[in-house]
């Protein structure tokens, strides 16, 4: 039997798993926490030899004693992204027939070669080679000599290979490595198949003794201002004991040191517990770290030093609830997956680093590692900037969904080592990481025996921290009760009757495309019941790759790869380069650490949604308008929890009061003065009217014939056909306006999360074709206005439902136009329909925007917080959002006032008393609609503007919460109007 589908063998010749660390020769050394310092450190990143195979077996043994590959390839990296195989994208189906523990014959295999050179400093000591993550199935050869295989792609390997290695002379290195094994089925988690060498691997030498391994505890104690610091450490030997040997173990702040103790090893293991006093904590808001330095000596002489971060901190659960440190606390997170979009899996330090930063910057405290441990680089960050991670397992297999025995592998006891393997790798190699405060046993891979034998193992290396595991619905094993998308009603049943376990919902809110909307209401229900203490957006990041000849980014599909799942790889709060999404703005609203809320309109309440700081660092700066006018505004300080912002009984001339709070001072993720979050709050105002004057002129000329209607004035004329009733001209000082006649809408490019809708409504029923149909029209002239009515039904083929539609058009002698839009609904229709709007095509040269309304970002009725109402300059380009999968985008609510002009600052104005959503794109809806990437996008003749009367809310439905039936839209009776008039800035 192939050893690759052996599920028995799960490693050969593999070193024991140890916790992650590194040693250094000299104290100096040890203090940079520099990996390159240290002792005999030789990293193996870079250029190697590399063969490409469809068989595994056409790799014979003799091609390992010399250089036999003939390409280059660059470590780390997959080899898909180096030209040899294609990435395969699918969410819960394995690429090939379901047969465990048998893989595909064919099964694509890449030989890594090269030369390494070990200087005469490593003589005289044990050489280890260690791999922190080769997808999926690799065998190790040293200068010819097979050293061992392993499996688990994700997890940290370590092989000594002192016996294989010539010192001062040149090594081969060569690296057989598979994509498919047995072990594939416990690695089937929603992300592009693809392989190689994707994370660092290096070579590092150790004394013959030395410290082989250590665990570092903080056990809080005195109301928590005091701690013990208990520390377990195993000696590689006993060989040496007794012969002058000393171990010092010396703890810093970042002041002063703390304590040093030297111990005489009397055994290999050693315990120390050292009582620390007045302790500053590690929190996700103060993640403060001490460094602990155990220095190992023999006959006074250094033999190594290794440094290690120590974070303060206990976890524990009370009546059913979480702490942190003696406090409650909640997990505001996210899910994410290793992507870059140059080299998918294989993500470097850089771009790790920006990720945490960004979540930082977005009041984002919390990291569910989906769903597979992380680079161990990864953990030092989340312990640097304050993340609370959720520490998953490399076990999901999904892809069993799909048979009729979807728990075979986790309910089967001869199963069992393949599971248990995996977790006691991660939990031993990453336990001293004060950020991880709970362990995932993995992802959508059933329930059964394992989970237990899972569970049991790792609280005999580790009781500190709490067990997650979603498929355990009712927490039988594990600490903590999970669910994946439950909905807010869902989500508010849960509080109200809590379990005697911490709930999270470990994902929610889908953010695929355009989205995900509803986090308020579900917020709001997280706030409302303590026992709901975690929740993690799905997912951070678009699995995007880039096609730069294209510049698009590919997804499922895209490659020939079939079968596939598109786009579902791209549904992050971030896009594939790490550009911000519209929904991680909102996101960082709904979670913001600090909440305004009103109390009249002239007392505001500050709340502190932190859970381990006051508000000393925080500053509230406010501002008074009165329409577009700012008049008056000041900053705040000295904040406090429950503190009253009070105003003078009468605000006069105030119609919007908005709150920008900061925090003050620098952070490592922040400059000074970031702003957290932004409150807006509407007061009693008169209503703003867009009506006609009587200093309105009267027409020069109004004409008619049998197809048109001419109005013209000083600088205009305007056309109505009477063919169809349409507005088809609308001419400013020789410059046409209208390029498109405008029409009531019930139809936009489907998003993402209104697939599921589109597939049951939309289609059936050909929303995307639905026709208008002339009825009559009706022309009464007065002094200085004309009135022109226009009747139609607007209804899709096939079937006997609809609208019928009346225009109502005011002409003023000023250019002026007043648009009422009326609808009756007739017919029977159930379903809710995308929206109720008016689409009209500008001059393509109006490009110049400026509007009143809600923004910066694009809005939507479930997701707006982030937007508060304002005045904005932008052009039509940068209000386009280029979701990788092309969608509705760019919606803004609220809007009273736009303008739209060419570079000479002639256009057009729109006004509307009541506000309405607002849109501009430079497609088509039908070029957007059909479009699958943006390439395929074709910029129209003209500009299609949207004025629409109700949008349907964004939801998450791609895979989560339909829209709130608050903010859903039915066909309906309606009414609404706006004006249009010519423009000058």
């Amino acid at each position: 039997m192939n050893k690759w589908e052996d599920f028995n063998i799960l490693s050969e010749n593999t070193m024991e798993p140890r916790n992650h660390f590194f040693r250094y020769e000299n104290l100096e050394k040890a203090k940079t926490f520099n990996r390159y310092y240290s002792e005999n450190f030789l990293l193996l990143n870079g250029i190697w030899k590399f063969k490409y195979f469809k068989n595994p077996h056409e790799v014979l043994e003799e091609y390992h004693s010399q250089i036999t590959a003939d390409r280059e390839i660059q470590v780390p990296n997959m080899w898909q992204f180096e030209g040899y195989g294609q990435p395969h994208y699918t969410d819960e189906g394995f690429p090939f027939p379901i047969d465990f523990p048998y893989v595909p014959t064919d099964n694509p295999t890449g030989l890594y070669q090269r030369y390494f050179y070990l200087s005469k400093e490593f003589k005289n000591k044990d050489i280890i080679l260690k791999a922190e993550g080769i997808e999926s199935y690799y065998e190790l050869y040293i200068n010819g000599h097979y050293v061992g295989l392993n499996k688990g792609s994700r997890l940290i390997t370590e092989f000594d290979i002192t016996d294989f290695v010539n010192i001062s002379k040149e090594n081969l290195i060569s690296i057989k490595v598979l994509q498919w094994s047995d072990s594939t089925y416990l690695e089937d988690q929603d992300m592009w198949w693809i392989s190689g060498i994707f994370r660092d691997i290096y070579i590092y030498s150790k004394n013959r003794f030395c410290i082989e391994k250590y665990v570092v505890k903080t056990e809080m104690k005195n109301d928590y201002k005091d701690s013990d610091l208990i520390i377990d450490l195993e000696l590689n030997t006993e060989k040496f004991l007794g012969k002058n040997l000393e171990i010092e173990f010396t703890l810093y702040n970042e002041k002063e040191k703390i304590f040093s103790e030297k111990i005489v090893p009397k055994k290999k293991n050693i315990k120390l517990k050292k009582s620390i006093k007045k302790i500053i904590e590690w929190n996700p808001e103060n993640p403060y770290l001490y460094d602990l330095f155990i220095i190992l000596r023999k006959d006074k002489k250094i033999i190594e030093v290794i440094p290690q971060k120590v974070g303060f901190r206990y976890i524990e659960v009370k009546k059913g609830l979480m702490y942190l440190n003696g406090k409650y606390f909640m997990m505001h997170g996210v899910n994410r997956h290793d992507n870059d979009h140059i080299s998918g899996r294989t993500v470097g330090f850089e771009r790790m680093e920006k990720d945490i930063i960004l979540m930082k910057q977005n009041n984002i405290n919390s990291v569910r590692t989906a769903h597979y441990p992380n680079s161990p680089r990864f953990y030092e960050l989340c312990d640097k900037y304050g993340l609370m991670v959720l520490s998953e397992m490399d076990i999901e297999t999904h892809g069993f969904v799909n048979t009729d025995d979807f728990n075979m592998l986790i309910n089967n006891e001869k199963y069992k080592k393949m599971f248990v393997s995996r977790v006691v790798r991660q939990v031993i190699s990453q336990i001293n990481h004060p950020s991880i405060i709970i362990w995932s046993l993995g992802n959508e891979s059933g329930y059964g025996v394992n989970v237990t034998h899972m569970t049991n193992e790792i609280k005999k290396v580790d009781t500190t921290r709490l067990i997650h595991y979603e498929e355990d619905r009712y927490a039988e094993d594990v600490d903590i009760i999970s669910t994946m998308y439950s909905r807010v009603q869902m989500m508010d049943n849960f509080g109200r009757f809590p379990s005697d376990k911490p709930r999270i919902i470990c994902e929610y809110a889908h953010a695929m495309g355009n989205g995900p909307g509803g986090l308020k209401e579900y917020q709001e229900v997280f706030y409302k019941y303590p026992s709901i203490q975690g929740h993690f957006v799905w997912e951070w990041c678009d699995h995007g790759i880039y096609d730069k000849e294209r510049d698009i980014y590919k997804y499922g599909g895209d490659y020939e790869d079939y079968p596939n799942n598109l786009n579902f790889c791209m549904d992050g709060l971030i896009f594939s380069n790490q550009k911000e999404g519209p929904g991680l703005k909102e996101y960082k609203q709904v979670i913001s650490p600090v909440l305004i809320k009103k109390i009249s309109d002239i007392e505001y309440k500050v709340i502190n949604r932190y859970w381990f700081s006051n508000l000393k660092d925080i500053k509230i700066y406010y501002e008074i308008f009165n329409g577009k006018k700012l008049t008056e505004c000041n900053e705040l300080e000295n904040i406090e929890n429950g503190s009253i912002i009070k105003f003078p009984r009468k605000i006069v001339n105030a119609s919007i009061i908005n709150f920008k709070v900061y925090k003050k001072n620098k952070t490592d993720y922040s400059a000074e003065n970031h702003l957290l979050s932004v409150y807006q709050f509407q007061l009693e105002e008169k209503k703003q009217t867009y009506e006609k004057d009587n200093k309105i002129p009267e027409f020069h000329k109004i004409t008619e014939n049998n197809n048109e209607i001419v109005i013209t004035g000083k600088n205009f004329s305007i056309k109505f056909s009477k063919l169809n009733g349409k507005l088809i001209s609308y001419n400013y000082s020789g410059l046409e306006l209208i390029k498109k006649p405008g029409s009531i809408n019930l139809y936009k490019p489907v998003i993402d999360n209104h697939k599921k809708e589109n597939l049951k409504w939309w289609l059936p029923f050909y929303f995307s074709v639905i026709q208008e149909h002339f009825r009559k029209m009706k022309i009464v002239k007065e002094k200085n206005k004309v009135k022109i009515s226009v009747n139609s039904i607007l209804a899709p083929p096939v079937y006997d439902f609809g609208l019928n539609c009346e225009y109502e058009y005011e002409i003023y002698g000023n250019g002026q136009i007043n648009i009422k839009l009326k609808g009756k609904k007739y017919g029977k229709f159930l379903g809710i329909i995308p929206k109720i709007g008016f689409e009209i095509g500008l001059n393509k040269d109006l490009q110049n925007v400026k509007y009143y309304g809600r923004g910066e970002n694009e809005n939507y009725t479930d997701s707006k917080e982030a937007s508060i109402i304002g005045f904005y300059k932008t052009t039509v380009d940068n209000m386009f959002i280029n979701y990788p999968y092309p969608q509705d985008n760019g919606n803004h609510q609220d809007t009273k006032e736009l303008y739209l002009t060419n570079h000479f600052g002639q256009g057009m104005s729109v006004k509307s008393e009541n506000g309405l959503n607002f849109s501009a794109w430079n497609y088509t809806k039908e070029n957007i609609d059909k479009a699958k990437h943006p390439d395929e996008l074709i910029k129209s003749d003209f500009i299609t503007l949207n004025l629409d009367y109700k949008i349907l809310g964004l939801g998450s439905n791609s895979w989560g919460s339909e829209v709130l039936e608050t903010y859903r839209v039915y066909l309906e009776d309606f009414e609404y109007g706006f004006s249009i008039n010519t423009y000058n800035d």
